[in-house]
């Protein structure tokens, strides 16, 4: 599916549960920041190498059925669901309050698109920033 499509699903899916009034958008932002900081977690313990899986995959992992490729493809994919996560409520807050994802993104695109700058400790700064 593609991210319209997606987004439509979403809407739906937050239409059913009764989300989508603008007056609910400061409480759907706060549940965008927790998706943000559930992220965060699953980023930290990527970057740290932790390895965080629930008891069956360890078993299996113990009994040799599953490798540590599997391991951490878990970690990849719970990064990716945290992720997700975020977009959804994004997707929903975006709706409350009247205002088109894509359409934001494009507009992001064509004010960073012409920017120069160096990155810096992993960090782009604008060239009148330096």
């Amino acid at each position: 599916m593609n991210f319209e499509e997606l987004r439509e699903l979403v809407l739906d899916w937050a239409d059913d549960k009764d989300l989508l009034y603008p007056k609910n958008s400061e409480k759907q932002f706060m549940k965008f920041i927790e998706e943000v900081f559930e992220f965060k977690t699953e980023m930290d313990k990527n970057l740290d190498g932790q390895v965080t899986i629930d008891s069956k995959v360890k078993q299996a992992f113990f009994r040799g059925e599953i490798g540590l490729d599997d391991l951490l493809q878990k970690q990849k994919m719970d990064m990716g669901l945290e992720m997700g996560d975020i977009f959804v409520t994004l997707i929903i807050l975006c709706k409350q309050l009247g205002i088109n994802p894509i359409d934001c993104l494009n507009m992001a695109y064509k004010k960073i698109s012409k920017r120069k700058g160096k990155t810096i400790d992993g960090v782009f700064v604008k060239e009148e920033d330096l």
